[in-house]
């Protein structure tokens, strides 16, 4: 076989090789990006406490378990900087409209805020 065909017979097998390879290493790629991004989300980078009133108490909106909002009040907060932070207490434990509370503002490695009770 001469030196020029073999090259080229050589470079042909390994083009086969990469396009076998190529869509299990994208797959690959795209499964370990979606976790990195999972990740930037779930960690709690910073945590402000904020001051604010209570501005709303009363039953849970949204899709809930009857169980869940049966034991549960939806309480919103504004905040000092004008922020409106809509939070879940539990019935017992409920503030009343015009308490001053404290809320946890997180955040996230994604820049995303979410807000709970100190």
């Amino acid at each position: 076989m001469r030196e020029e065909a073999r090259k080229r017979l050589e470079r042909e097998l390994l083009l086969r090789r990469l396009k076998g390879i190529a869509p299990v290493a994208l797959v690959a790629l795209a499964i370990a990006g979606a976790f990195y991004f999972q990740s930037l989300d779930t960690a709690i980078v910073k945590t402000d406490r904020l001051d604010g009133t209570v501005v709303y108490v009363g039953p849970l909106q949204g899709k809930y378990a009857a169980a869940f909002a049966e034991k549960n009040f939806q309480v919103d907060v504004k905040l000092g900087d004008t922020r409106v932070a809509h939070l879940v207490s539990q019935r017992d434990a409920a503030p009343k409209v015009g308490d001053h509370v404290t809320v946890a503002d997180h955040v996230h490695g994604t820049g995303r805020h979410t807000f709970g009770w100190k």
